[in-house]
C-alpha cells in the first residue's frame, strides 16, 4: 500500500517544475584550478583588481609620434622624422623626444610623450629617417590603459557556465583558481525484467537498456556526476535495495516502472522509503512523471519509453542539476519558430513534438517540420530533431503557419 497519498489529477508542466525546483537548494561551492573550470557554474563575481591593459600600448606595428609633429603630413608631402629608438613588447621604452619617431610593435608600451601611432603601411623608411604620409589625430592606433577593463569592474558574474573565453579573461585578471558550484551526485537506475545492458546479446522478449547510457550522458552534459546503480528487476525488493543504495546522492533518477502496470513498483517503493509530491503531468510524451524525495535526495522517476525519458529529463532533471550548481538560467533558451505543417496533438496535454528546422523564405523565423513518427518509443525522430516544439494545451490541431516556442536541442 502507498504510504503517501498523491492526487491522480494531472498537474501542468509549469506547476510541476515550480514545485520541484522550490525543493532544490544550491550545494556548497568549491574552488578549482582553471584547467578544470570550463563548463562549471561560477559561484563568485570575478572583479578586476587591475586596469586592462595595464599601460598605454600600440594597436599596430609602426611608429610612435606626436600628432602635432605630423599635422601637415600627406602622401604628396610626407613629414620626415628621425627614428630615435624602438619600443617592443616586454620592454620599457625611453621617453619620446618631440620632432622624432620611435619604431613600435603591436602590444608594445607607448613611449612617454608620444600620443599616436602611424601604421607602417602609412610610412616609408629611409635609413635613420621615416617619411610619415598621414596626419593622424592624437590617440590613433593607441590602446589606452584600462580601455578594456577598469580596476573594480565586475567582469564575469556568478551563475553562468564558464567558457574557454571566460577562463582566458580570468587568467588575464591574475586568477588561477575559481569558486564554482559543486557538481551534484546523481544516482541512476533502470527498471524492468526485459532489460539487458548495452552490448549484451538480447534474448527472446528482451530489450537493450538504452535509457541508462542516454541519461548518464545527459547528467554529465548538465554538470552532474552520474553513478549508474544498475537495472532493478520488476519486484519491490529489488527496487527497494537499489534505491536504498542511492542514499549517497543529491538526486536519484530512475527510468520506467512509474505508470499503473501490474509490475510498476516505483511509486509504491518511493512512497514507502520517502515521499511523493507529483505523479502525473499534463504533457505528452511523459505523462507519468514521479517527483518526490528519498531522504536528502530529490527523486525523479521518468517514463520508460526513450523519447519520454529524454523529454522529461530535459524538463525536470536537468533544471534540478543546474539549480544545485547555482546556475542563473535553469532551462535552455527558447526560440520562436513557424510551423511548416499542421500538427495534431491531444487537446488536454502540453505537447513536445520533435521537429527539424529549415530556413524560412518569407520572414526571419525558421520553419519547423516534423522529425518523423512522434511515438514515444521512436528513437529515429529524436536523433534527427533540431528542437522540441512546445504546443500548448487547447486545440487538437495547431495549424501550419502558427508561431510557437521551441527548445533547441543542438
Amino acid at each position: 500500500m502507498l504510504t503517501h497519498a498523491v492526487s491522480t489529477d494531472l498537474e501542468s508542466v509549469a506547476s510541476a517544475q515550480r514545485r520541484l525546483l522550490d525543493q532544490v537548494g544550491v550545494l556548497a561551492a568549491e574552488t578549482v584550478n582553471l584547467d578544470v573550470a570550463p563548463g562549471r557554474i561560477l559561484a563568485e563575481a570575478i572583479s578586476s583588481a587591475i586596469d586592462l591593459p595595464g599601460f598605454d600600448n600600440s594597436a599596430m606595428d609602426g611608429y610612435a609620434v606626436l600628432a602635432a609633429d605630423i599635422a601637415s603630413a600627406s602622401a604628396s608631402a610626407p613629414v620626415h622624422l628621425p627614428v630615435s629608438g624602438e619600443s617592443r613588447a616586454g620592454a620599457v621604452p625611453g621617453a619620446h623626444v618631440a620632432g622624432t619617431a620611435m619604431r613600435i610593435m603591436t602590444g608594445a608600451p607607448m613611449p612617454p610623450g608620444a600620443d599616436t601611432v602611424v601604421r607602417q603601411e602609412d610610412a616609408s623608411r629611409d635609413g635613420a629617417v621615416v617619411l610619415i604620409q598621414v596626419a593622424n589625430a592624437a590617440g590613433t592606433s593607441v590602446r589606452p590603459r584600462g580601455a578594456d577593463i577598469r580596476a573594480g569592474d565586475a567582469v564575469i558574474l556568478p551563475g553562468q557556465a564558464l567558457t574557454s573565453v571566460d577562463i582566458g579573461v580570468a587568467a588575464a585578471l591574475g586568477r588561477d583558481r575559481l569558486l564554482v558550484g559543486t557538481r551534484p551526485q546523481v544516482a541512476l537506475l533502470a527498471t524492468g525484467d526485459e532489460l539487458v545492458p548495452a552490448g549484451a546479446v538480447t534474448g527472446p522478449a528482451q530489450l537493450t537498456d538504452s535509457n541508462s547510457p542516454m541519461l548518464t550522458a545527459a547528467v554529465r552534459e548538465a554538470g552532474g556526476v552520474p553513478t549508474f546503480l544498475g537495472i532493478a528487476r520488476d519486484s519491490k525488493d529489488s527496487l527497494r535495495t537499489m534505491l536504498q543504495a542511492a542514499s549517497f546522492s543529491d538526486l536519484v533518477v530512475s527510468s520506467a516502472g512509474v505508470s499503473v502496470g501490474d509490475h510498476d513498483w516505483v511509486r509504491e517503493v518511493v512512497a514507502e522509503l520517502g515521499s511523493i509530491s507529483t505523479w502525473r503531468v499534463a504533457m505528452r510524451p511523459g505523462k507519468p512523471v514521479l517527483i518526490g524525495r528519498l531522504g536528502k535526495a530529490i527523486f525523479i522517476g521518468l517514463p520508460g519509453n526513450p523519447v519520454s525519458s529524454s523529454v522529461t529529463f530535459e524538463l525536470f532533471a536537468r533544471p534540478v542539476i543546474r539549480r544545485m550548481q547555482g546556475a542563473r538560467e535553469l532551462h535552455r533558451r527558447r526560440i520562436r519558430v513557424r510551423l511548416g505543417e499542421a500538427v495534431s496533438k491531444p487537446a488536454g496535454l502540453e505537447t513536445y513534438s520533435r521537429a527539424v528546422l529549415r530556413v524560412a523564405t518569407h520572414d526571419d523565423l525558421p520553419l519547423a517540420h516534423s522529425a518523423g513518427d512522434q511515438g514515444s518509443s521512436m528513437l529515429h525522430s529524436l536523433t534527427r530533431a533540431d528542437c522540441l516544439l512546445i504546443l500548448p494545451v487547447g486545440s487538437e490541431v495547431v495549424e501550419a503557419g502558427t508561431v510557437v516556442s521551441a527548445i533547441p536541442l543542438r
